[in-house]
């Protein structure tokens, strides 16, 4: 599905807290090098089920893929509707009785955000994975299976550079994560850009 997102955003379980799982999220190894951290609300939870991925979720992390148009003949993409937005964030949520009656929160671009967006989730693919063990996100003698040999985006055979932000937009378009230092809220969903890029 990644092929089909205008953007996607990394999920990586961090640690354990009132028997929640909390998660740390990027789009890419830079964003996920964080302290804050997040735990999933009903409404991905529902998605997580639903996509047969509980325990990839629950073990290691997902991906959550948002695109800005529908995807015809593919019901594993749930639209969310703009229902108000605040001063920090904005608030969507889904109409069609497919996930429960909560708010998918998304953090706001100066451009505004759309009436409607669509959203899947995942799980973890090469990319992602490398993207978390460059972000040393697991230890060394990891209990999760995962691929400890490799250590960097590069031996991935990905050419990425870390110090910049990997997108296709320019300095206008750029997805916005705001994160609060050690601090849990539910997973926020970066605002996508003003136009669809990369989904068809």
């Amino acid at each position: 599905m990644r092929e089909d997102a205008d953007t996607t955003v990394i999920v990586c379980r961090q640690d354990f807290a009132e028997n929640r799982i909390l998660y740390t999220y990027g789009r890419h190894a830079k964003e996920l090098k964080n302290d804050g951290k997040t735990f999933l609300g009903p409404v991905f939870e529902s998605m997580i089920e639903q996509a047969g991925i509980v325990d990839d979720a629950e073990e290691v992390g997902l991906m959550v893929h948002i695109r800005l148009r529908p995807k015809q003949n593919d019901d594993r993409w749930y639209q969310i509707d703009f229902v108000m937005q605040d001063e920090s964030m904005a608030y969507y949520s889904n109409f069609d009785g497919r996930l429960p009656a909560e708010m998918v929160h998304v953090v706001p671009l100066s451009g505004g955000l759309p009436r409607q967006m669509f959203i899947a989730v995942e799980a973890l693919d090469e990319v992602a994975y490398a993207h978390a063990i460059d972000a040393q996100l697991f230890e060394e003698n990891d209990e999760m299976g995962l691929p400890q040999d490799q250590t960097s985006l590069l031996e991935f055979g990905l050419e990425v550079d870390t110090s910049t932000e990997p997108t296709d937009n320019d300095g206008e378009e750029h997805f916005i994560i705001k994160k609060v230092q050690n601090r849990a809220e539910s997973l926020p969903l970066p605002g996508p850009t003003s136009r669809a890029t990369g989904g068809k």
